[in-house]
Parts: structure tokens; sequence; C-alpha cells
């Protein structure tokens, strides 16, 4: 296996100088580099700067993939965008989800790696489905945090005594970024599953929002559009809804589980979602194979006529539905244990069209192939 890296950086909130943009043009010069962008890719060698370092002085966001089983996400926030001390409580561990405070800035870092390398070159997530995690910390919203400290979990970077945070409300209804997380940093669905029993329904806050925006002070409306008028990049309403949030106290669970509760949850959710998936496999079968005999019971109704469709069908190059055919015709001959019949039949269909190689090659395997999955 090759060795393979990609490395993309985005600038979300302003683009860079271009006295930024020559300083990154000397840290590479095969990078793709524009006032928003960093993209470059190694099939030997590596970036010659730490991520951590273009994070803090260049970009918002950062992902980080390798094949051989490292996946990498970053994001930084000014800090007077988050509650910084509540963040603290879900980024505990030592390596795989870790806060620092850089100037005016928290930079979140996400890291999953496993044994199991990745062959396909392809990179399995993307910066512009998981940058949105940004905007959703910013507005208030836990759950990204919250998946963090699942990932410290699963990582082993806390104690099986250690008690949960504060579990957000709606980690049963993940927002299409946050199933992205999951999915790139290879969260356990089952942990997901199994976190979100103690997690309250969402609920609609638009309402409740627009009471409290009519509600405030006319000093506190003042405060408001100064703030707007001396930031006119601020995302307002998003500021605004954070604020909200923060004062409302969002519903959460008073129920404070174990990490070693969070784990014994999580095996007993895997064992019902494989019971699960094997009951729905099962029905699946039973659903094939009722069409199957279905459909044998109405060729059975005129055989002849199917035999001679199957001439026409190979004789025309129509191979797919001609194989499809002959195995059906096979299929029934056996639930007729007339297999002795079938196979002079098609003897005879090989001897009549020998020139139509490409048919019964095609035969040959999907045969073998069927015959061997019984």
């Amino acid at each position: 296996m090759s060795e393979y890296q990609c490395y993309e950086f985005v600038a979300l909130d302003r683009p860079l100088t271009a006295k930024q943009v020559a300083e990154l043009h000397a840290i590479s010069t095969r990078a793709e580099i524009s006032p928003t962008r960093f993209w470059n890719e190694y099939q030997w060698g590596n970036l010659k700067a730490d991520p951590a370092k273009l994070m803090e002085r260049y970009f918002d966001a950062h992902l980080y993939f390798a094949n051989w089983g490292t996946h990498r996400l970053m994001l930084r926030v000014p800090q007077s965008r988050v509650d910084t001390k509540t963040l603290k409580l879900y980024f505990v561990g030592a390596q795989a989800a870790r806060l620092a405070s850089v100037g005016d800035y928290v930079v979140l870092d996400f890291n999953s790696d496993t044994e199991e390398p990745e062959y396909d070159g392809q990179i399995p997530g993307s910066l512009v489905a998981l940058s949105p995690l940004r905007n959703e910390l910013m507005r208030g919203d836990l759950r990204p945090a919250y998946l963090a400290w699942l990932l410290a979990v699963q990582a082993g970077d806390v104690e099986g005594d250690a008690k949960e945070p504060p579990v957000p409300a709606g980690l049963e209804e993940l927002t299409a970024a946050q199933t992205e997380m999951v999915d790139f940093l290879r969260i356990d669905i089952d942990l997901v599953a199994a976190a979100a029993r103690a997690s309250a329904a969402a609920t609609e806050d638009r309402v409740p929002f627009r009471r409290w925006l009519l509600a405030l002070s006319a000093k506190g409306k003042d405060a408001w559009l100064r703030r707007a008028a001396d930031e006119p990049d601020l995302a307002l309403g998003g500021e605004l809804l954070r604020a909200f949030r923060v004062t409302a106290k969002q519903k959460r669970s008073g129920v404070r589980r174990s990490v070693d509760e969070l784990r014994a949850l999580a095996e007993s959710q895997a064992a019902e979602r494989e019971k699960a998936e094997v009951a729905r496999a099962n029905k699946a079968r039973a659903a094939a194979e009722a069409e199957r005999q279905r459909r044998l019971t109405k060729l059975g109704c005129d055989v002849d006529a199917a035999w001679s469709k199957l001439e026409k069908l190979v004789e025309a190059s129509g191979y797919g539905e001609a194989v499809a055919l002959a195995i059906d015709l096979r299929d029934f001959a056996d639930r007729e244990k007339k297999t002795a019949v079938f196979a002079k039949r098609f003897e005879t269909l090989h001897k009549r069209q020998l020139r139509r190689r490409g048919f019964f090659d095609r035969w040959k395997r999907a045969n073998e192939a069927d015959l061997g999955e019984r």
C-alpha cells in the first residue's frame, strides 16, 4: 500500500491577506492556495508545518486524512462567541478531543486513529460538510461538544468511574454536520445511541426565542445594536440565539452516568441493533424467496415459451437477461425434480449457439457463484 495524506484548511470568517498567502506559499510550493483555502496531498513526504500553528495564525477549520488510519478535524472559534467554561466540561481527553485557548480564539482538536488502513484513496469526510459544526457551537448547540466527549471515552482517555458532562437535548436527532462528525471520527454509533437515551427531545425554540427577544429591555436592545454596528460581519442572529440559550438553560438530563455505565449500555445497544439487523435480513430473504417462488410458478405455466425466449435473448446478445432467465429455468427444474430435463435442453441450446461464448462464459460464472452461496 502506498502512503497517502491529505491536508485541507479553510478560512471562514475573513479571507487571508496577500501577505498571509505569500507566507503559506513559502511553506509549500505544491499546495493549492487561495485567500480562503489551503489544500495539498502527499504520496511521500509531509507538510513542512505544524497544522496547529497554521490554525492559530490563518484558518478556522482543518481536515486531515492519512490512509494508515488517522483522521483529524480542527475548528477555531472566537472566544467571545462561545462559552469556553462550559466547553471545557466536554473536552477532557488527552488525545482524542482537546481544547486550547490561543489568544482571542478557542481551538478544538478532534483525533481518530485506527489500526485498519484505508486502501481506496478516497477521503472519508468533507470539510464542507463538517465546518457547520463551528456555527452550531457558536449558536450554543452543545451536541458537537458531547460527541467530542464520547470520542474521548471511546479512545480510553476518560476513566471508567468518571461521570458524563451534561447531556444536551436532541442527541437522537443529530444534524447533518453532526452525523458527518460521527462518521468521519468513527464514533461508535452504539455509544451515541446509548448516550441518547438520557437526552431530551430537541424542542423548537423559535417562539420562546422571539418572546425573549421582544422582552429585552431598551438598554439591552441598544447594546445589541451597538455590537452590530461595531462588528458588521458578526452573525447577529446566531449570537442572539446563543445568548437566549444560555439564559434559557436548555433542558438537559439530570442523570449523570459513569463511563462504565455508558459502555455497558452501548454493548446492550449493539446486541439489540445486531438482533434487529438479523431480523430485517431474514425478513428480506423470506420476501425475496417468496417472490422467486411466484416467478418460478409463473414461468412453469409455459416452460417451452421461456426456453424459446432464452434462445432469442442469446441470439440477440442480451446476455444479462438471458443468464437471469436460465437461472430461473434451472431453479424451476430443481423444484420440480427435473434437473436432467434442464441439463438436456441446455446442452441442446449450447450446441445450437456454440458461437455465443460470451453468454456461456457468463452463465458458467453466475451458475457457479449462485450454487456456491447455497
